[in-house]
């Protein structure tokens, strides 16, 4: 079937679907001479306003102005985009949107028995828990972490018998053995991967199983939970967990609430708190952030409350801000995370929750106190301290809110507007190195003013020029701030022309600051100039550069979605997304 052009699928998409029959998958519809109406889903009332017309196919709400065709209905109803709607409709009507490659066509192909083999895998493991005495010890730990049967269906909570149970039901089925090996479900021997374990499937926003967690429930058993592997199915950073179950809600409350683990969002939605989702554990991601602003402009971030929660709650709450997205952060007292927390509240849960979150301040006021913890700021050196953190911390939000947030920040530390003023190397962008410990002990820095990473590169560099042997296959010029490069080049063209001396005998001919520079440099020395150090320092430099690339394409990236130009917002989204792996990489090596 030849591929429609982008214009064609709408319309082709178009002709096939009725508004109608769409409309009432989700409104009860009473047929008024022509038209039909209904109770708008998009806003409450009592009384119907809401007009479907089936001869032009089109849709009108009198009580909230909204209106559009089947392709605005479906991104409203289902919190997608136009192309997300299309690919819904699409599937629908049976319409090819575009043609695979015999390589693409394999793996949709293998996705969609993957995603079957998920959904009986999910079914299975529910029966077994609730049905057969093998379930016995799924439904002891249940009740020890308090979830009723009614919380733990509405999860699809399974438990995996020891053996090769789910090999001989498949079996029976006439089922393929080796896509359940490819999802993930059987190990090589045919014994279930999961076996003897607490099932909990992870599923997309719709509720179609794409992975499971697995908690053991031996307690000489090592390894408490294991994860399904990732699978043309699945991606674990494309997915928020309980956001099938928490959507509604999350839509009638105006936020959603962010948790760590699954059992933290269980115990949640088990307490009466069902806009509560979670991450699953992982560092929250674009795509994650992406998928819940469809739903929601705010989260509350509840994570545990050790130190990496509150790391991983920072780090939340900058990733949500790049998106235009509110944030707040609950801290649960007394307890290591929410499920704990709600737990032990049994009956005043629900009340203890709502306290909790009513004081919860604003992402930015969290990172604030974190920079502040332990700190007298009566003490003139322990507000300077604070100060420098906060610059920092207010650096890193997007600059539209930095002003702001610096106002926030004097006003809460009662001090002049100078101390929290951003420095020349933060206003163009450049980092200045970290006050905590490198990997190679770069919690010196030289006396005198701050110093950006790429100038002090450049001071390592002229002090030991050799280490260019080991730097300039880490970075490129281009990488470094404006007023760096300049200088790097030309001391890397002595280095080349000259070697260890070459800088000392072509010093007379470069430019009145850059010889100040390295004069300095070689007056007083960085505390540490072996090539370790300078190959981190490039690293980090390139971090930088590609963390400044990736901010750049989201913008391209948020003005493309404004503009509906699917064909940009696809190239931007496979750019940012194989820059973000890039960086994560980096990052776990720096």
């Amino acid at each position: 079937m030849p591929t429609p052009a982008t214009d064609d699928a709408f319309a082709e998409v178009k002709a096939k679907v009725d508004l109608v029959k769409v409309v009432q998958e989700h409104v009860r519809l009473t047929k008024r001479n022509k038209d039909f109406w209904g109770l708008c889903p998009f806003h409450q009332e009592d009384s119907p306003s809401f007009k479907v017309n089936p001869q032009m196919q089109s849709w009108y709400c009198f009580g909230c102005e909204r209106s559009g065709d089947v392709f605005t209905f479906v991104e409203l109803i289902e919190k997608t985009d136009k192309r997300g709607a299309l690919q819904l409709l699409a599937e629908r009507a049976g319409v090819e949107l575009r043609k695979l490659s015999p390589q693409q066509k394999e793996r949709s192909d293998m996705r969609k028995r993957l995603l079957a083999m998920l959904k009986l895998a999910a079914q299975f493991y529910e029966y077994v828990l609730w049905s057969t005495p093998a379930g016995e010890p799924g439904r002891r730990l249940l009740a020890e972490r308090q979830v009723n049967e009614e919380n733990a269906r509405r999860f699809q909570l399974g438990y995996a018998p020891a053996g090769r149970g789910f090999a001989e039901y498949l079996r029976a089925k006439k089922r393929s053995l080796a896509d359940a090996q490819e999802a993930g479900l059987l190990r090589r021997d045919g014994a279930d991967f999961f076996a003897e374990r607490l099932v909990i499937p992870i599923r997309d926003e719709r509720g179609q199983p794409l992975a499971f967690t697995a908690r053991t429930v031996r307690a000489d058993e090592q390894r408490k939970y294991i994860n399904s592997p990732e699978t043309p199915a699945y991606v674990k950073g494309r997915v928020i967990f309980g956001l099938d179950l928490a959507r509604d809600d999350i839509a009638r409350k105006g936020h959603a609430v962010l948790m760590e683990g699954q059992f933290d969002v269980i115990t949640a939605h088990g307490a009466g708190i069902q806009n509560t989702v979670a991450s699953s554990g992982t560092a929250l991601t674009e795509d994650q952030v992406r998928l819940l602003k469809r739903f929601t402009d705010e989260l509350l971030l509840v994570f545990d409350a050790d130190r990496a929660g509150r790391q991983a709650a920072q780090k939340a709450v900058l990733l949500a801000a790049a998106h235009q997205m509110r944030t707040r952060v609950a801290t649960v007292a007394g307890a290591k995370d929410p499920d704990e927390f709600l737990r032990a509240a049994g009956a005043d849960a629900l009340k203890q929750w709502e306290e909790l979150a009513a004081k919860a301040p604003s992402g930015f006021e969290f990172g604030m106190e974190e920079a502040a913890a332990g700190l007298n700021l009566g003490n003139a050196n322990h507000v300077e301290l604070a100060a420098r953190k906060l610059r920092e911390w207010i650096a890193q939000f997007p600059p539209a809110l930095q002003e702001d947030h610096r106002e926030r920040a004097k006003r809460w530390m009662g001090v002049s507007g100078h101390l929290l003023a951003a420095e020349p190397d933060e206003r163009r962008g450049g980092r200045p190195i970290p006050s905590k410990s490198g990997k190679n002990g770069l919690e010196r820095l030289p006396a005198g003013k701050k110093v950006t990473v790429g100038r002090y590169l450049l001071m390592l560099l002229a002090v030991r020029p050799v280490a260019f042997d080991h730097v300039r296959t880490k970075i490129t010029a281009d990488e470094l701030d404006e007023e760096d490069r300049g200088i790097y080049v030309r001391m890397l063209e002595s280095y080349e022309r000259g070697g260890a001396s070459g800088l000392e005998k072509e010093l007379a001919g470069y430019p009145a600051e850059e010889q100040d520079l390295i004069r300095r440099a070689w007056a007083a020395p960085p505390p540490n100039v072996d090539e370790e150090v300078a190959v981190e320092l490039a690293e980090r430099i390139r971090l930088d550069h590609m963390r400044g690339r990736h901010s750049g394409i989201i913008r391209e990236l948020s003005e493309a979605e404004r503009g509906r130009d699917s064909e940009r917002v696809a190239r931007l989204e496979a750019e940012a997304r194989e820059l973000a792996r890039a960086i994560s990489d980096m990052e776990r090596r720096v």
